[in-house]
């Protein structure tokens, strides 16, 4: 494992990968973060709301968004194979699903925002302000998957570099309207759930052009579809729904520490939207690395070449474990700086500062759980990955209910999270790992 530390020879292709991948995964929070910069000049309380509708969007969009994890070792399998036009029937039958689930899940979640809302307790005006955010961010649920199809099936080609514009001008419309109708149309909450919704639905309709459009060819999507049944859905969803669970999992324990810090008081619980929204933007960035190891090792085995698959593993969780640590450092020289970004409330910010040394701890674990991830997910193991998330999810549930009366006892849970995790990862790519997993790829399987 030492030789991991040294460099690679396909230290290039890590970087063709990983590069855009961290800016787009950098990006991507950023319509939260900023979001939550603006709402937080507003008060605490609206604050808190972004806070509570936040967590039941992400833990809705979560669940349902599966075919983004799936979609990319399928297809990398299929490239990795030389089969582009079976790659396109899987990146066509991803859209075809996501579109789909969105449309419904949305007219639902719209209907029962107010009761999700209550769910987390709080304030009358706050729960007011959250389920006003909800109802519009919902209307563009079918588009964000959409959107999240149209990246697992550009990774699953290695390109990560598409999705990085595709991010980059999602991020410059809510950049710009966000003030715009915060402040200058006076919608506040409201106002930062349309600039959103605007941003997401360019994106999806970006995706769409690009897919059928100028890289019909490329990603094998220029052949007519000769009705549903001809799109490999059933195989999309059969390796998606392990996925959708391990994804129900970790936004249920996630949502777990929302709700317990909620209950605090509102206080609590805008200190802890920031370090969650510092933390997640900081794992995002070392999911760079995830995404390398989903597209490479897709590719290795759709190649049969599991050794590689290895080699190529090993690797990334180097560099990833590296990346964290520079991560902590980073966090402790600017730990005065964090938290007045996003509020001048002292109260606050004396709450932040008593949880920000978890956000610093956590970022070298958090490191290597997200790479594991990655690798699992090229490797197409997505029940042990399910199977897995769910117990540490029941983890984190126990350490909640023992500590979760305080805000540190908060984070003490999502540390135990975090470190269930690593444990259970770990585990599966030291005695099983890659060399042990088909080829991921549908036309294998069917063969």
């Amino acid at each position: 494992m030492l030789a991991a530390f040294r460099r690679n020879p396909r230290d290039r292709a890590i970087a063709a990968l990983a590069i855009p991948a961290l800016g787009t995964l950098a990006i991507d929070p950023f319509v939260s973060i900023v979001d939550t910069a603006w709402i937080g000049r507003l008060g605490t309380e609206p604050l808190a709301a972004l806070a509570i509708a936040s967590a039941v969007f992400i833990a809705i969009f979560s669940i349902f968004n599966f075919v983004h994890a799936a979609v990319t070792p399928l297809v990398a399998g299929e490239v990795g194979k030389g089969d582009i036009p079976r790659a396109g029937a899987i990146a066509s039958g991803s859209i075809v699903t996501t579109a789909a689930i969105g449309v419904g899940v949305a007219i639902v979640a719209i209907a029962l925002a107010e009761p999700l809302t209550r769910i987390f307790g709080g304030e009358p005006s706050v729960l007011a302000d959250a389920t006003a955010y909800l109802r519009i961010r919902f209307l563009a649920l079918p588009a964000v998957l959409v959107a999240m199809a149209g990246h697992g099936i550009y990774r699953g080609h290695s390109d990560t570099k598409t999705p990085l514009y595709v991010a980059i001008g999602m991020n410059l419309i809510n950049l710009v309207l966000d003030p715009i109708l915060i402040f200058g149309f006076d919608l506040g909450v409201e106002g930062a759930a349309w600039a959103t919704v605007v941003a997401q639905t360019f994106a999806a309709g970006w995706f769409l052009v690009l897919i059928y459009g100028v890289d019909r060819h490329r990603l094998g999507t220029d052949r007519m579809v000769k009705g549903l049944g001809s799109l490999p859905i059933g195989k999309i969803v059969n390796a998606g729904w392990p996925m959708m669970i391990r994804s129900a999992a970790l936004l249920f324990a996630i949502s777990a520490t929302t709700l317990a810090a909620s209950r605090i008081s509102t206080q609590a619980v805008a200190a802890h939207q920031i370090a969650m929204q510092v933390w997640l933007f900081l794992a995002f960035v070392l999911d760079s690395f995830a995404i390398a190891a989903m597209a490479m090792i897709g590719t290795d085995l759709g190649a049969n070449d599991a050794k590689a698959a290895r080699a190529v593993g090993n690797r990334l969780l180097a560099l990833g474990f590296m990346t964290g640590i520079g991560l902590s450092a980073l966090l402790l020289v600017t730990a005065p700086l964090v938290g007045r970004i996003f509020t001048s409330d002292v109260g606050v910010l004396e709450d932040l500062s008593t949880i920000y040394i978890f956000v610093v701890v956590l970022q070298p674990l958090t490191a290597l759980v997200y790479v594991w991830d990655g690798i699992g997910i090229g490797a197409s193991a997505f029940k042990f990955l399910a199977a897995s998330m769910v117990a540490s999810a029941l983890l984190t549930v126990i350490a909640l209910v023992v500590f979760g009366d305080t805000l540190v006892g908060v984070w003490v849970s999502i540390g135990v999270l975090t470190v269930s995790r690593l444990v259970a990862l770990g585990a599966w790519y030291s005695f099983w790992g890659p060399s042990s997993v088909r080829d991921p790829s549908p036309s294998s399987q069917e063969a």
